[in-house]
């Protein structure tokens, strides 16, 4: 039997994220407690820049052995600027001094390595939920229930507001001609967008966030440089949103909404989710599941990108393709009546019963 995987565009499911820190850290947040999308749940500092003092050199010493006692300092010492580090001592006594604020992490080989800057991390929520377990020293994992809708693409940020977005344009063009003052604080969506201009607009007022079915790569550093979350649902090019995806966003206008556009890790299983906490209890998340027939799909390659199908019939033997590939297939009948044959990593399961 073949697996594939589960890409969430569910409007009733259970389902938990760990948000995890880089580093070792110190965790905010409690089991028990209830957390918006940006409360951060922990939080550790990272160096960011380093002073090696090379005492041995300066001094002009032959073994290290000999610096031992001219270094004042120890490793996790805090210096401030022009203190001093090490000295000769004597009638000519030689200081070497720092030359700004630091902290010691290291001495060896009579040299002395200074962090002179650091940077702060933080792990943010990114839904509506519970905090469900601790993970010491590293962050969390939060649960939640309702509606959850995976991407493809995030520009890196977490935001929310509610849904304003009609319709009637969540099949257009994203344009500034469809972007105003009302907009301000709100998470609006739109079939893609090609113009620098609409995501400049958005930015001033600003929206809670954007959704889009694509996006102009083009736009792909105007994209990292705003300061709102945008998610791509498709992709990559002029790909509207599925109509499995826009059905459960527009069921859920004036709703708040979540967006947590991560970038993409596919080792990692990491994705851009938009999610609606709701009070009900729901089903929970699959994340891969064996390939049946009557499964509806989405289709992410080739001329029916973001088309949604159910499959028909498998091919779980190589079979040859117009191109010579050999591989397993699948018969997926279109929203459109129109019955194709496609490689099983051509689509991801939407609905995983059949």
């Amino acid at each position: 039997m073949m697996q594939n995987q589960v890409t969430q565009i569910n409007q009733r499911v259970k389902f938990r994220r760990n948000r995890i820190l880089p580093v070792p850290g110190t965790v905010l947040v409690r089991v028990g407690q209830k957390v918006t999308p940006a409360e951060v749940l922990a939080e550790s500092t990272i160096p960011s820049r380093h002073i090696l003092i090379d005492v041995l050199r300066v001094f002009g010493l032959k073994k290290s052995a000999e610096t031992e006692k001219m270094i004042l300092r120890e490793v996790g010492d805090s210096i401030e600027a022009h203190d001093i580090i090490a000295e000769t001592g004597g009638l000519f006594s030689k200081v070497i001094r720092a030359p700004m604020p630091g902290k010691v992490v290291s001495i060896h080989n009579g040299q002395v390595l200074l962090e002179v800057e650091s940077r702060k991390v933080s792990v943010q929520s990114g839904l509506n939920g519970q905090v469900v377990e601790i993970l010491q020293d590293r962050g969390a994992v939060v649960e939640t229930s309702g509606t959850l809708i995976q991407g493809a693409w995030g520009n890196g940020l977490i935001g929310y507001g509610p849904f304003v977005t009609e319709g009637a344009e969540i099949k257009k063009e994203l344009t500034p001609s469809n972007i105003n003052i009302t907009a301000r604080g709100a998470v609006l969506a739109a079939a893609w967008c090609e113009l620098e201009e609409s995501l400049l607009l958005a930015g001033s007022l600003p929206v809670g966030g954007l959704i889009l079915g694509s996006m102009s790569p083009r736009l792909i550093p105007v994209a990292l440089k705003q300061n709102y979350p945008i998610i791509l649902l498709e992709g990559f090019g002029r790909i509207p949103i599925n109509d499995e995806a826009e059905k459960a966003l527009l069921i859920n206008t004036q709703s708040e909404i979540s967006l947590n556009a991560v970038k993409r890790d596919h080792y990692a299983g990491i994705r851009p989710e938009i999610s609606i906490s709701l009070p009900e209890d729901s089903p929970v998340e699959k994340y891969a599941v064996d390939i049946q027939t009557g499964q509806k799909v989405r289709i992410h390659t080739s001329q029916f990108a973001g088309k949604i199908g159910n499959i028909t019939a498998l091919n779980v033997k190589s079979a040859e393709l117009p191109n010579g590939i050999r591989t397993a297939t699948a018969s997926i009948l279109m929203q459109s009546n129109e019955n194709v044959m496609l490689p099983v990593s051509n689509f991801d399961i939407i609905e995983a019963e059949s």
